[in-house]
């Protein structure tokens, strides 16, 4: 029994790393990059899945089961991408609290990614299911037109088509295993969290060498929401996913369509995308952040 349970949260962790994985990097760069080789990309999948790994700890040991607490677990996610993993919460300090961590990885890849797409594919009904898909895929189309205001960064119908195909398609396999494996708590070993937290704290020792001050940032943050998690007590977010008909999840492949229908329309407009997105994802994120908080004191 203990062997089979370590495959399922082996399992697990994996799917959920490769959703997050898709959201927060295929997403959001929407082209293949330099570094985008096999091995490079299955390496970021790798560390993506250790971060997932705390998600699902996170959400199983708090009970994250609202939109509140799902955010606030995702903000911890977020703030482990940027300050822990990279750098960049640092480098774009302040704003860099917010943007990424809170308007993209916590609000797009945790809230919408995991929880929100997780309850379209399993309890909403097929017609709100289908236009959420669409609407997301819209949005990705809608950001990939940004790249072109980047020198060398803009890419064409054909390969945007393939990229967004061919990276949506792997989500189908992770979201079934999601729904498969995920309907009883996660419960690591000791072990597991101690081997899980090793490779994070492998990151951290080389984030504070390059950036002292964020052993002074990061832990407060991660410390007021752990405390407002704590206070914010609900089922956990997986409790409701009930059995899925495999004849729903072709339904995620509406978003490659839709964004590549937007992509198509917008790719040539000379438009700055990501000021008007980084404002209205990073005020959603703050404002999702602040009212947790004022749940919890309440």
């Amino acid at each position: 029994m203990g062997r089979k349970e370590l495959l399922r949260r082996m399992a697990l962790t994996l799917a959920v790393g490769y959703v997050l994985f898709f959201y927060s990097e295929m997403m959001f760069w929407a082209r293949w990059r330099s570094e985008d080789t096999p091995s490079g990309l299955m390496i970021t999948w790798l560390i993506y899945s250790v971060l997932a790994f705390f998600v699902l700890l996170l959400a199983s040991r708090f009970k994250a089961g609202d939109i509140y607490s799902v955010f606030l677990v995702g903000a911890i996610f977020g703030w482990l991408v940027e300050g822990v993993v990279v750098q960049t919460v640092y480098t774009d300090f302040p704003f860099g609290i917010v943007w990424t961590p809170l308007a993209w990885h916590a609000l797009i890849s945790v809230l919408i990614g995991i929880y929100l797409a997780g309850k379209a594919l399993s309890e909403w009904e097929t017609r709100d299911s289908l236009l959420f898909f669409v609407l997301l895929g819209a949005f990705w189309g809608f950001w990939a037109s940004y790249w072109k205001l980047e020198g060398g960064y803009a890419v064409g119908l054909r390969d945007f088509a393939l990229y967004a195909f061919f990276s949506t398609i792997p989500l189908l396999p992770s979201y079934a295993v999601i729904h498969k494996l995920a309907l009883e708590e996660f419960k690591p070993t000791r072990a597991e969290i101690g081997s899980f937290t090793a490779v994070l704290l492998f990151f951290a020792f080389f984030t504070f060498l390059a950036v002292p001050f964020s052993a002074l940032l990061l832990p407060p943050l991660i410390g007021i929401t752990l405390y407002v998690l704590r206070r914010l007590k609900r089922k956990s977010f997986f409790s409701d996913y009930g059995g899925v008909e495999i004849s729903r999840y072709p339904m995620l492949l509406l978003m490659p369509v839709s964004a590549l229908l937007v992509y198509a329309l917008t790719r040539k407009v000379w438009f700055e995308v990501n000021v008007p997105t980084a404002l209205v994802t990073s005020g959603l994120g703050i404002a999702l952040f602040l009212k947790a908080i004022y749940k919890a004191l309440k």
